[in-house]
């Protein structure tokens, strides 16, 4: 009988353990999935600031071989 409650306390235990290491195992993903997406979007804002830039940097070329 004392075997039994041993056995199934450790069971109900290792249940729990196991439980928490999956909800934080899937909060991380969660968390990196929206970081790599914040990421993303820095980049797409980056590429669009420097194609803005070079695009004023062409114009002002342009104006200037204009003269």
């Amino acid at each position: 009988m004392r075997s039994t409650i041993i056995f199934c306390t450790a069971t109900a235990l290792s249940a729990c353990g196991l439980g928490d290491t999956a909800t934080t195992a899937a909060l991380n993903a969660k968390n990196q999935a929206r970081q790599i997406e914040q990421a993303r979007e820095i980049q797409r804002q980056a590429v669009a600031d420097i194609e803005k830039a070079n695009e004023q940097a062409a114009q002002r070329n342009r104006e200037a071989e204009a003269r």
